[in-house]
């Protein structure tokens, strides 16, 4: 189906999603074993799988980050952010060998694929067959992203547009928007001064990122996240591109 996105651009429903969880960050300590809590974010079926699971806490945060990516994608895919109910959006195939699962919200379901290093967990989602649509990513920490870590944080700003800076709170928001745009470059192959990563007026964290290239919607989508020490951004172009590899036309 066609879906609208935050900008009211019309994407053809490829989109992408993606959330990173520091698990060394004191907010996730104890989590695993917080009845209270899980029954708040987990189904049942999940509560199941995390009891039996080598490793509850990473289990647990792998669980949520798919929830995470799933409601980013399930947010482009509605035009706004639904109600976020944790437990109601299901993930299966958690312990898949291959790293690959879903989420299913009402009529939706969304591919994950999770991405695990010591101390952080990932999980990047997207609608539909992502066959022409390549779907990129990275992460990494902030500490090593960032060109001038000891600079004030304007130091960084300087380096986006005034509509880029809006929803920035963080040094974390700064550099994984730099970081995605410098993968959107490459991916559109245009020059990264040409593309903007930008957010519609609303909540802070709740409207979904959107690309302009020289102004205009981009034919492409971009998520963003940030947690503790780890930055994570996930790209997916929304035209496939031709036989020969090169990227959809942008201008």
């Amino acid at each position: 189906m066609a879906a609208v996105s935050a900008t009211g651009a019309a994407a053809g429903g490829r989109f992408v999603g993606i959330d990173v969880v520091d698990l060394a960050d004191p907010r996730c300590a104890g989590k695993h074993a917080d009845e209270r809590f899980l029954r708040r974010v987990l189904a049942e079926t999940e509560r199941e799988t995390l009891a039996a699971a080598a490793d509850p806490v990473v289990a647990l945060w792998r669980l949520w980050a798919a929830k995470e990516a799933a409601f980013k994608v399930a947010s482009k895919l509605r035009g706004a952010p639904p109600p976020f109910v944790h437990a109601a959006f299901q993930v299966t195939a958690l312990e898949s060998g291959d790293g690959f699962g879903s989420v299913a919200w009402e009529d939706l379901s969304v591919r994950i694929h999770w991405h695990e290093e010591p101390g952080r967990v990932a999980a990047l989602g997207w609608d539909g067959i992502a066959a022409e649509e390549p779907v990129e990513w990275g992460w990494g920490a902030a500490g090593d992203l960032d060109p001038n870590p000891g600079a004030p944080l304007d130091i960084l700003l300087a380096r986006l547009t005034d509509r880029e800076r809006r929803p920035v709170h963080s040094r974390g928001s700064a550099l994984v928007r730099l970081a995605a745009r410098a993968t959107l470059a490459q991916a559109l192959a245009v020059d990264e001064l040409r593309i903007e990563v930008v957010c519609n007026e609303g909540p802070r964290g709740r409207i979904p990122p959107h690309v302009l290239l020289d102004g205009a919607p981009a034919p492409a989508d971009v998520s963003l996240s940030h947690h503790g020490r780890w930055l994570a951004w996930g790209v997916r172009l929304t035209a496939p591109r031709p036989r020969g590899g090169a990227p959809p036309p942008t201008t």
